[in-house]
């Protein structure tokens, strides 16, 4: 899978120009939600930097964040990064509710009975 990934990442890499990207996070009309703005080459280029993040927690040893590097593209039209790093996970995502949830709701919540 590594192998594929990384041509992946490279075919994006030599397809899409930084300058002409744009990807900015933003809230919907009411401001109530969060929202992306983006057009294709910023879509496409943060999708890499997503990509890059996964191959990070495959090949590398566990970390506590894997931080976002400042793009030219990508833009917040919030005034500030809603997302400036991956807290990596190691296991299944059932595992991670497992562990998640009853620590949210509370142990007696009906929804984590057997």
């Amino acid at each position: 899978m590594t192998n594929s990934l990384e041509s992946v990442i490279a075919f994006l890499e030599e397809t899409n120009d930084p300058h002409v990207a744009y990807f900015s996070y933003t809230t919907d009309e009411a401001g109530e939600a969060g929202a992306i703005s983006a057009n294709k080459e910023g879509l496409r280029l943060y999708a890499l930097e997503l990509l890059k993040k996964s191959l990070d927690i495959e090949q590398k040893p566990p970390q506590s964040s894997l931080i976002f590097c400042p793009r030219e593209w990508m833009v917040s039209e919030t005034g500030y990064n809603l997302i400036s790093c991956v807290r990596p996970q190691y296991h299944s995502r059932e595992t991670i509710l497992s562990d998640i949830e009853p620590a949210r709701y509370g142990v007696n919540d009906p929804r984590f009975k057997v």
